[in-house]
């Protein structure tokens, strides 16, 4: 079953075109991997399938139905996004942030429910924030914060989890604890989108990748698939090494070195 699809969807910032007629489907309960160079389109393309933004032409279907036309709070219920960075205005507590994951499901001005207060504290529990939830949110560290938009999302109890540079402040512990995570929620029936600058985590954890460049699907396939010399040279335009993981099997992109460079000639 396809959980989100793009058909032929384009997007512009003043006359620049970011995405240019995307056709893309993202089956229910896969782990995806949207990888590419700076400016693709990578961040654009997740807000245009959460509708966040809405495409100039194509068009956006969850679960086969279109987004336009679907209120905000419905699309909560089923799609939530996390973004590379979130900035906080009011300096609520983590315990608050959280539970404002909740929001789809809540009347204006209502009270808590027992459920609402039992989705905070598992997705509390999920992130690892346990001893965080009683900190006001700008007092953490940029990684910490990223932790506590996870765990929001997480509350939102979605059916479909957007992120777009997930570990990008983390360290190799909290990167590994992240992608663990998404990997256990995804085992668990969560169908899981992430767009990635590491490609050796997203060749770990994603079991598809999707490749952009210019605002295209430049191609797709598993990790094994897209992860060579030469498909890496033609999008980042420059020279890598690709090796196995020795416990996994899959590919791990090195860059070469000037003097490996030398070596070769």
């Amino acid at each position: 079953m396809t959980a989100l699809e793009t058909k032929e969807i384009c997007f512009s910032y003043d006359a620049r075109r970011v995405i240019d007629n995307v056709s893309l489907a993202v089956e229910s309960k896969e782990f995806l991997g949207i990888i590419g160079p700076n400016g693709a389109g990578k961040s654009t393309l997740l807000r245009l399938m959460c509708g966040i933004l809405e495409p100039e032409s194509g068009h956006v279907a969850l679960f086969g139905q279109s987004l336009a036309g679907q209120t905000p709070r419905l699309i909560a219920q089923q799609v939530a996004f996390v973004p590379q960075e979130t900035h906080f205005a009011l300096n609520f507590t983590v315990e608050d942030i959280v539970l404002m994951g909740r929001y789809p499901y809540q009347r204006p001005f209502g009270r808590d429910k027992a459920e609402d207060i039992e989705a905070t504290d598992q997705a509390i529990n999920a992130a690892g924030i346990v001893d965080l939830r009683k900190r006001p949110v700008n007092s953490l560290s940029s990684g910490e914060r990223q932790r506590v938009v996870l765990a929001r999302a997480i509350a939102q109890t979605p059916r479909i989890l957007l992120l777009d540079e997930p570990t990008s402040h983390l360290d190799l512990l909290h990167q590994y604890r992240i992608m663990e995570l998404l990997s256990n929620l995804n085992a668990r029936g969560l169908t899981v989108a992430v767009v990635h600058h590491d490609l050796n985590l997203a060749s770990l954890y994603c079991r598809r990748l999707v490749v952009m460049h210019h605002g295209k699907v430049h191609c797709q396939g598993t990790p094994g698939q897209l992860l060579t010399e030469k498909i890496l040279n033609e999008v980042y335009g420059t020279e890598v090494r690709i090796i196995r993981h020795p416990d996994k099997d899959v590919p791990q992109v090195f860059l070469h070195t000037e003097g490996q460079h030398e070596d070769r000639q």
